[in-house]
């Protein structure tokens, strides 16, 4: 099946086609990187803005502790959630977990498989290119879909964080934890 499909390339599928489905998921991971960084910078300003309304409302000693650790948390964690989305860590099991044992790997290439340039035209004129193509789809296709998942994470973890800001100057201006 793979032989026909490299045979029939240009005729089925169009090597356009498959190379923008290629530049489609290169933009989307790169969208994906540009939103994570509009919202941490968004998601800072705006706790900034909330911090600076709730300190005015005094805290009890014995809770001083609490809001500490709170705070950290409520506030650092949605900034590394975000940040995170712009490296992905399991961006070398993506690779692997594609990978077929016959792709050279030619279009986006590890410079230490390729000493030379004698190399790397060599394996160019050996790679069967329709599979080549097909592999950076499957690759940029997982990598973005870590992207997409770590960014609705630090959304929701974002959203958690304010929830639990109201939460706690409501909790501070009623007098529950006078």
């Amino acid at each position: 099946m793979s032989n026909d499909m490299s045979a029939s390339f240009h005729a089925k599928f169009d090597a356009d086609a498959l190379l923008a489905i290629l530049a489609e998921a290169q933009d989307t991971i790169r969208n994906y990187d540009t939103k994570a960084e509009i919202s941490g910078v968004g998601f800072i300003l705006a706790v900034g803005i909330v911090k600076q309304a709730g300190d005015s409302i005094i805290v009890p000693i014995e809770f001083a502790m609490f809001y500490v650790l709170a705070g950290w948390l409520v506030i650092v964690i949605p900034i590394i959630m975000l940040a995170l989305v712009l490296y992905p860590a399991r961006f070398n099991k993506t690779v692997t977990s594609v990978q077929p044992d016959d792709v050279q790997i030619v279009m986006y290439f590890d410079r230490r498989v390729f000493l030379n340039v004698d190399a790397y035209i060599k394996a160019t004129n050996e790679s069967d290119w329709a599979k080549e193509i097909v592999f950076e789809i499957m690759k940029v296709s997982g990598i973005r879909d870590i992207k997409r998942q770590r960014f609705l994470r630090a959304l929701y973890w974002s959203a958690g964080s304010f929830t639990f800001l109201f939460l706690s100057q409501m909790m501070r201006v009623s007098g529950v934890l006078n």
